[in-house]
């Protein structure tokens, strides 16, 4: 389609801007796209991603068991692994967790659809008579609901960035307000159907880094830790979707468990 192959060709250019964009010509340092630090979210988070950090770069079990046992008694939520105690303990940690952060920034970008089933799989078992299917009232609510807060902020933090770029002028984020409800899947006599829902969008890949402050002492955990962890992740922008029938067998529809009952029902066209 005319407008696939527009967009992919915008998302080349987005690219090539966000690169550019993102790298400073006088500091010579990278902007990150999000941030995460204890003065924009709760503590408790910044703690789960060093634990995680810990768990990664522990090279002993016998020390990793220890890590985790200071973390459950410490009552400030600790993520240290050495001893100390009382409130000199509860000061490190705090240190440890307002100089800790959390940076994003954009690798990869790329347009690709995600599929999801968007209504019961069902079996015309009728000789006479086609069965109709449809999707499932308000479903795509369902599927678009995201369930993790981070993803949920980077994904509004990504269309903010978007916008600023006019190879996207053109085109509307999250539309999901026409979407083909009135579809009739028209099921033939011992066919399988199932109505599926093509969200397109544009997937990003992002890095991850995760900078722990010297405070932590995880070079006790692993002394040739440098002080940077970094992954890999990746974050979803939706565009637009389309329901569409999916005929015959699939992972998520068979006879086992195809659905007969309480079927609405057409003539077939010949018959008409």
């Amino acid at each position: 389609m005319l407008w696939l192959l527009l967009l992919k060709t915008a998302l080349v250019f987005l690219f090539c801007a966000v690169a550019s964009a993102v790298t400073p010509k006088k500091t010579g340092e990278e902007r990150p796209i999000f941030k995460i630090s204890s003065s924009t979210h709760q503590r408790a988070l910044i703690g789960d991603m060093l634990q995680k950090v810990a768990d990664k770069i522990t090279n002993k079990p016998s020390n990793l068991s220890k890590f985790r046992a200071w973390s459950t008694s410490s009552g400030a939520g600790g993520v240290k692994g050495g001893g100390g105690g009382g409130q000199s303990r509860m000061a490190d940690d705090k240190l440890c967790l307002d100089n800790s952060n959390i940076k994003y920034f954009i690798r990869t970008i790329k347009l690709t659809d995600q599929i999801y089933d968007a209504s019961e799989c069902r079996i015309n078992l009728n000789p006479r008579m086609q069965s109709i299917l449809q999707p499932t009232f308000n479903i795509h609510n369902l599927i678009l609901r995201d369930n993790d807060t981070i993803q949920t902020q980077l994904k509004y933090v990504l269309v903010d960035e978007f916008n600023r770029y006019k190879q996207f002028q053109d085109y509307k984020f999250n539309d999901f307000e026409n979407l083909n409800y009135d579809l009739n899947c028209l099921i033939d006599y011992q066919e399988l159907m199932q109505v599926e829902f093509k969200e397109t969008v544009i997937e990003v890949g992002l890095e991850r880094r995760i900078e722990v402050d010297p405070s932590c002492d995880f070079n006790r955990l692993n002394g040739k830790f440098t002080g940077t962890s970094v992954d890999y992740v990746s974050a979803f922008v939706p565009l637009n979707g389309t329901f569409f029938c999916k005929k015959g067998k699939s992972s998520s529809c068979n006879r086992q468990i195809a659905e007969s009952k309480h079927s609405r029902y057409k003539l077939p066209d010949v018959y008409v």
